[in-house]
């Protein structure tokens, strides 16, 4: 974990191989007493989730909730992504810019359902995630969409579709030059056009 310390009980926790509902009642009543109130408390928390290799199905739910009511609603502007925000998340979910762990990939699309706004970069990144799945079969994308044939499919379409509900939000369905041509790049991998990656 690098130069995080973490205290006791998180240090014990982060330490066990499987994460319990014990476990997350000892993060409630313990050490995220007022839920996730600072940045720290949410490095500790992804930090605790990277090194547990199994979860309680219990702790999804409890992650993505506990990390989205701090990212979204606690930070300022609340409610709504800007880009310092963005940036963050992006920074602690990917590594080279793409998410490997399925759990981060549902906390970003999570993130991007609820906000009221989000500036383009977060976008870009939730669509590059579906590009780098059909260019190179890299990510916790590629692992998830169910099958490994070229071209758009259906779950690909769903979460297109939830990035450009994002942006109806954000800018009343107008496209940036970059988020237009993101979905260029993967309308060239599927043979559409953006228009109709966006309309999947």
């Amino acid at each position: 974990m690098g130069e995080l310390r973490l205290s006791y009980p998180a240090c014990v926790i982060a330490g066990k191989t499987r994460l319990t509902v014990d476990d997350i009642a000892i993060l409630r009543d313990h050490v995220f007493v007022p839920g996730i109130a600072t940045s720290q408390d949410a490095v500790i928390l992804l930090a605790i989730n990277g090194s547990c290799s199994e979860k309680c199905p219990e702790w999804h739910r409890y992650f993505i909730d506990a990390l989205t009511e701090f990212i979204v609603h606690t930070c300022y502007p609340q409610g709504a992504m800007d880009e310092w925000n963005a940036d963050w998340l992006i920074a602690m979910i990917s590594t080279r810019g793409i998410v490997d762990s399925r759990i981060e990939l549902d906390l970003l699309f999570h993130i991007i359902d609820i906000s009221k706004r989000i500036p383009d970069s977060l976008s870009i990144f939730a669509l590059e995630q579906i590009r780098m799945a059909l260019a190179e079969d890299a990510g916790a994308w590629a692992e998830l969409r169910g099958s490994r044939q070229n071209g758009l499919q259906k779950a690909d379409g769903l979460l297109i579709a939830r990035v450009m509900g994002a942006i109806a939000r954000s800018r009343g369905g107008q496209l940036t030059v970059r988020e237009r041509r993101a979905l260029d790049q993967i309308g060239i991998l599927t043979g559409l056009s953006s228009d109709h990656v966006a309309a999947a």
